[in-house]
């Protein structure tokens, strides 16, 4: 009796307890404007110093501690904000055990909302849409490793019935409870709520909620709502995984004067989009969004890169080469063969219309990326590009037994099994048990060196018929640092013949970024005078695309 006593003695001292984070979100104002009221109550670090994780600069954006306003601590007796550290420093007394954290969260960009505004905090009186990395802070000592497990407890108070509350865990839950959750899962998450509409749908047995707010001009919910089952059973089917229960999609409505603009971040068991309500917003685009932010529920998610910026050209270039594939293929919104050769050539016209097309992918930097759109599109391209080609050749040499859809499924297999990352290495074992011949100098030449692909031997020995030439996207001229002056110009291209010249000072500009086939506005100072300048921006380069036929729709073999 005695040793059995003990046993469980010795049992319940190393069966420490899990802890728990709870959160209160509430309505609130900042002076005359609307926020979100947070209170935090947790363990305290026992050492007398408490760190709060909560980032100043993420996904791009900058400053993000100008967002947080009345932040107080009970018990701590110094609060020392190191936002380029991102934390927040707190000293309390040692062996305190619970620290309790009040803050208010305030949206600091001014309306109108424009699509790149959606990556900082929304909040109004009408609504909110917050990213968790905006939103809520993590004690350091909860999170010594990404994955060590704790418990969220979520209290949203004072939202009326007819408030929607939309998140990444669940919809229209006011008593949130995530169980054994950990940094990586919780801290990827959106958080919406007020005026959108939830709508729910059933997805073999498994719950899916399109949350959407706005009178939008092209569209009505219903069509959104078919999109993105459509979407969601086609892609589940492919990755044979219908295991989440739960799946939440936001769509925000944005201003723009002049053409459109989407975009969207995959998330935890989510993922969310904005565009722009207008008259210009084409509905194919939002079809292209909801299929590559779901692809990367896998391709990001499940199958992570070792190295983020460094595999971009995987994570982001094979997720839009199965956005235009699975789109085909699945027939999603009644497209077919034809729209994956027309957007397959859109792609390829991209990459070798590019400023920095033949950038090494030791370029493609956190820097570089968010900074500048040439580098932020970049591996989307390229990445596509190859994907394509390794698609084509995998199926080449296994005589169509095989594709790259094969080996995707093999990297999602190591990815749950053996927790395995794409690294380069990785990637070039895992390809090679694919094809007859060593993917690695192709690889180098084309991916690490950024070399572009010689596409007129790759068609020709992959029997495609092809158009000898393209025409693509080339303002012709080049902006200064400070984007005021053209700094250089080719005299061959368009700008130079309608009489622009180095050294203009632009007053005006209106274009469309990769449309050569509408017209480019300028207005400069030439001497002392403004002078107006339009022209299609455009030129022909020797680049083959793909053409419509019944032979290649049938060789690319979607059915």
């Amino acid at each position: 009796m005695k040793r059995f006593v003990l046993l469980l003695s010795i049992l319940a001292l190393g069966c420490k307890s899990k802890p728990t984070l709870h959160y209160t979100v509430s309505h609130s104002t900042d002076g005359e404007h609307p926020a979100l009221a947070v209170h935090m109550e947790f363990e305290a670090d026992p050492s007398g110093e408490t760190i709060l994780l909560y980032k100043d600069q993420a996904w791009g954006e900058e400053n993000l501690h100008a967002t947080v306003k009345e932040f107080s601590a009970v018990e701590a007796s110094e609060i020392i904000m190191e936002k380029d550290s991102n934390r927040i420093r707190l000293i309390h007394p040692n062996g305190l055990k619970t620290l309790q954290v009040s803050y208010k969260i305030k949206q600091d960009t001014e309306e109108p909302l424009t699509t790149r505004k959606t990556y900082r905090p929304i909040v109004q009186d009408e609504y909110f849409h917050v990213f968790f990395h905006s939103l809520f802070m993590l004690p350091q000592h909860y999170v010594p490793e990404s994955n060590t497990p704790f418990d969220v407890v979520i209290n949203w108070e004072g939202f009326s019935e007819d408030q929607s509350l939309i998140n990444s865990f669940d919809t229209g839950n006011r008593h949130q409870f995530l169980e054994n959750t950990n940094e990586q899962y919780f801290c990827n998450a959106v958080f919406t709520g007020g005026d959108y509409r939830a709508h729910s749908m059933d997805i073999q047995h498994n719950k899916a909620v399109l949350g959407i707010r706005g009178n939008w001009e092209v569209f009505q919910d219903s069509t959104l709502v078919t999109i993105l089952h459509e979407t969601l059973e086609a892609q589940r089917d492919f990755w044979k995984d219908h295991s989440q229960a739960y799946f939440a999609v936001t769509m925000t409505p944005t201003i723009q004067e002049r053409g459109s603009s989407f975009q969207g971040t995959g998330l935890t068991d989510s993922f969310s989009t904005s565009a722009s309500n207008n008259e210009y917003l084409d509905l194919l685009g939002i079809v292209y969004l909801f299929n590559h932010e779901l692809q990367h529920n896998w391709i990001g998610h499940v199958i992570k890169n070792d190295n983020e910026e460094e595999q971009y050209w995987f994570s982001e270039g094979f997720t839009d080469y199965y956005t235009i594939k699975n789109i085909a293929k699945h027939r999603i919104y009644d497209q077919d063969e034809g729209y994956f050769i027309k957007e397959f050539n859109e792609m390829l016209k991209a990459l070798y219309a590019s400023p920095v097309r033949e950038a090494p992918n030791a370029e493609i930097n956190y820097e570089n990326y968010w900074s500048n759109p040439d580098y932020s599109k970049l591996p989307y391209r390229r990445g596509a590009v190859f994907a394509f080609y390794l698609d084509q050749q995998i199926q080449q040499d296994s005589h169509g037994a095989l594709s790259l859809d094969d080996l995707m499924l093999a990297l999602k297999e190591d990815a749950v099994k053996n927790d395995q990352y794409i690294t380069h290495t990785y990637f070039l074992e895992k390809a090679n048990e694919f094809l007859n011949q060593d993917l690695t100098p192709f690889f180098t030449a084309h991916i690490i060196e950024g070399g572009l692909f010689d596409f007129k031997s790759i068609f020709e020995g992959l029997d495609y018929a092809v158009s000898p030439a393209a025409e693509v996207f080339d303002l012709g001229f080049t902006f200064s640092e400070d984007q005021l002056y053209i700094d250089t110009i080719d005299e061959s291209s368009n700008a130079y013949a309608v009489g622009l010249r180095k050294g203009d000072r632009i007053t005006f500009r209106g274009y469309y970024y990769n449309r050569p086939d509408l017209k480019a506005e300028f207005r400069v100072i030439q001497g002392n005078q403004e002078i107006p300048f339009e022209y299609y921006p455009v030129k022909k380069i020797p680049l083959p695309l793909l053409l419509d036929t019944p032979e290649n729709r049938n060789r690319l073999a979607f059915n």
